[in-house]
């Protein structure tokens, strides 16, 4: 047997072992995603609200994430990453299920809170437990897979959703609501549970070495949030069609690149692809700004895409890097919390810009924003070579 021979039946070997974790990730956001599309029309057909409602409804599971994250991944540290991982399967799976009962606004926003956490606990505790599993030198590869199951069940439940919610109506888009995490529930069940570090000291709510990649994972949110409000409005305003290819490149480039070149982060090291990351997708926003055509916003797409794609694993990599491996389940919560953040806080300025100074401007803003997460992944590993390594201070 070769060399190459062995090295790929390593790795298939090893993806054969985060089989569960991703299957069980999927399928919870599989649903996540259906509720996600559908909800609007429930709002404004069912329950007869407005286009506040919908936005409450909407983003009532995201502010849930970004608070539970944390706890959610301490949580798993002191009591297990299997056990956190399966009790937010069953969150999402009730959540699921009460759907059905919801009759009111208060009874949705509470179901999408309990969604919410559930969804921060499927997440956090998977991507700890992950990391424990991988090689130190395939720790940055593994966590961007994770993180594609994620995104691949949110856009893909979002169009079964549709389709459901057109052939069965929402009694269809619920009980797959509450099928899909059960599905990912057994998934997650057949993994053996994992042996974990003993905590050598209590822990913090909020990490602190989690605070400067997170604030540079918030600023490079900036681009994702305004490409995904705005990017159709842009060209539709410039007389230009089919905006929304713009965006169909973006995702196709954050998978593709992720698939291809994934490695990236433990091959060159996380610091270095962080702060290239965050240029590039400056690159991104600025032709995007000044696209005169579809076609050049197409490259755009693509380029941003390419940018963040790996932002998130090499900002990841760098806080497991700085954390003690007992607590690396609060450190990821905390890290990870800072992209929902990051969309909460530049959604709603970006479309104040785009009122303001008109829709070219956001892009010409959110480009800045990308140059200061790389400014940011500077800061960050400066401040961790002034302490030793394992060290939380």
């Amino acid at each position: 047997m070769t060399g190459t021979q062995a090295s790929s039946e390593g790795m298939s070997h090893l993806y054969r072992q985060f089989f569960p974790l991703f299957g069980g990730l999927f399928f919870c956001h599989l649903g996540i995603g259906m509720s996600l599309s559908t909800l609007p029309f429930y709002v404004r057909d069912v329950l007869i609200g407005d286009e506040v409602a919908v936005g409450v409804a909407v983003t009532a599971i995201a502010l849930a994430v970004v608070v539970s994250r944390p706890v959610a991944g301490r949580y798993a540290d002191r009591h297990g990453y299997k056990l956190v991982m399966l009790l937010g399967a069953v969150m999402c799976a009730v959540a699921g299920a009460l759907y059905f009962v919801a009759a009111n606004m208060p009874v949705l926003v509470a179901i999408r809170i309990l969604h919410g956490v559930g969804e921060a606990a499927v997440f956090t505790a998977g991507a700890t437990w992950l990391v424990q599993l991988a090689p130190e030198e395939r720790r940055g590869k593994a966590v961007g897979l994770f993180g594609i199951s994620m995104w691949m069940g949110i856009t893909i439940g979002a169009f079964v959703g549709t389709q459901l919610l057109a052939f069965g109506g929402f009694a269809a888009v619920w009980t797959a609501c509450l099928a899909t995490p059960v599905l990912g529930l057994a998934l997650i069940a057949m993994k053996d549970k994992p042996q974990q570090a003993a905590q050598k000291k209590k822990q913090a709510l909020l990490s602190s070495t989690a605070v400067l990649p997170g604030a540079a994972l918030a600023m490079g949110a900036s681009g994702y949030a305004a490409l995904a409000a705005f990017v159709v409005l842009y060209f539709d305003g410039r007389g230009i069609e089919n905006g929304i290819a713009v965006f169909n490149a973006y995702g196709l480039a954050y998978v593709g690149v992720r698939i291809l070149v994934g490695h990236w982060p433990d091959k060159f090291g996380p610091k270095r692809v962080a702060f290239w990351s965050g240029l590039v997708e400056a690159a991104g926003l600025l032709i995007l700004a000044t696209a005169p055509n579809l076609t050049i916003g197409i490259a755009a797409g693509l380029i941003m895409g390419a940018g963040l794609s790996l932002l998130y694993p090499s900002l990841a990599l760098m806080v497991i890097n700085r954390t003690e491996k007992s607590q690396q389940g609060a450190a990821l919560g905390t890290y990870t919390s800072f992209w929902d953040l990051g969309l909460l806080i530049w959604g709603p300025i970006t479309g104040l810009v785009a009122k303001e100074a008109g829709f070219a401007s956001i892009y010409f803003l959110t480009m800045g924003c990308a140059v200061v997460a790389s400014l940011l992944v500077l800061a960050a590993s400066t401040r961790s070579a002034e302490r030793p390594a394992g060290s939380t201070a």
